[in-house]
């Protein structure tokens, strides 16, 4: 990180000044394909321009943003892609993606850009296409090979824990370290937005289930490369779907930007105090970014299951209980 950077982020840290260091961006709720566990499948009904988006990330980067994660549904599917992608890479932001892989061989060009891409991957064969649908497994494992060859630094994969996968969890971290790759692991919620009464109760692991499957995965790490979370974020896992207290960046460094440019200090927001999905009244193409980034709220939470973020939020509160191997019990 830049000197910059680093100075603006200690602020930040001390609660003087926020800056968006790292922005999510949810290119489109567009997928080709309907996971069961998800619920992200049809675009918004107004997502942003050409020109919006382009406007919103250029004052985004007047403000200090140095690192972009593409987010979904898939953004591969989205037709500006390809320009988003260049136009941050040429202004030297960091810049990484989520999607399910299948895309990836046709956009080459474009993700050999990044500096990170995760794919998803639900477990063997028999699972992740029972979970995303026949053919979709080694239609993934296809564009996680392209996108190594493509030069791509940091490639792995990241499987959401459930019921439809948890007892195949070996045999996918034998599969992932065989490839030379890694997974990280996180479990399955009801919904991605946090905003619905959605029955989860097909793919959501019960409690006790989910705890003993997640303790098998620290038991694992100890011996395995191939498993990529932290202990911060294995440890936490432990709790849910229990609230769990944790220091939060949220709003301090880091925001979610929807398809439409309405802007959240995470995109896990209706955990979070009085903030939900459905107040779009925080737009950056009425607002501009920087009034919409002023006008968030801080807020913490105790409802954080995404391995990357729990982990980052961790390190800023600099949990170094949390981040430490257990004791052997």
């Amino acid at each position: 990180m830049e000197s910059a950077s680093v100075v603006r982020a200690a602020a930040a840290w001390v609660g003087y000044r926020p800056v968006p260091l790292l922005l999510t961006f949810e290119l489109t709720h567009l997928c080709n394909l309907a996971c069961i566990y998800c619920d992200r499948h049809t675009p918004m009904p107004g997502e942003m321009t050409h020109e919006q988006i382009f406007t919103a990330l250029e004052e985004f980067l007047e403000m200090g943003t140095r690192a972009v994660s593409l987010d979904g549904g898939e953004p591969l599917a989205h037709k500006h892609v390809d320009e988003i992608v260049a136009w941050l890479t040429a202004r030297g932001v960091s810049t990484r993606m989520n999607t399910h892989g299948i895309l990836v061989p046709k956009k080459l060009e474009t993700i050999q850009r990044l500096a990170g891409v995760k794919i998803s991957r639900d477990g063997p064969r028999e699972s992740h296409d029972a979970a995303r649908g026949k053919g979709s497994f080694d239609k993934a494992i296809a564009g996680t090979l392209a996108a190594r060859q493509a030069g791509v630094p940091s490639v792995e994969f990241t499987c959401t824990v459930g019921r439809h996968n948890a007892e195949r969890l070996d045999a996918l971290i034998d599969l992932v370290e065989a490839m030379g790759f890694t997974v990280i692991f996180q479990p399955a919620r009801n919904s991605l937005f946090f905003d619905t009464n959605r029955d989860g109760s097909a793919w959501q692991a019960n409690a006790t289930a989910h705890r003993a499957t997640f303790a098998r995965l620290e038991r694992r790490k100890r011996t395995s490369k191939g498993i990529a979370n932290d202990w911060s974020s294995l440890r936490h896992f432990r709790a849910f779907p229990e609230d769990q207290k944790i220091p939060c960046s949220a709003g301090w460094i880091e925001a979610t930007m929807d398809p439409e440019g309405n802007l959240y200090h995470c995109g896990n927001v209706n955990r979070c105090g009085n903030v939900n999905r459905d107040d779009r009244s925080n737009n950056v193409v009425r607002l501009g970014a920087r009034t919409a980034f002023e006008r968030l709220q801080r807020l913490g939470c105790s409802q954080c299951w995404c391995a990357r973020t729990v982990e980052g939020n961790y390190k800023w509160g600099v949990r170094l209980d949390m981040m430490l191997p257990p004791l052997r019990r």
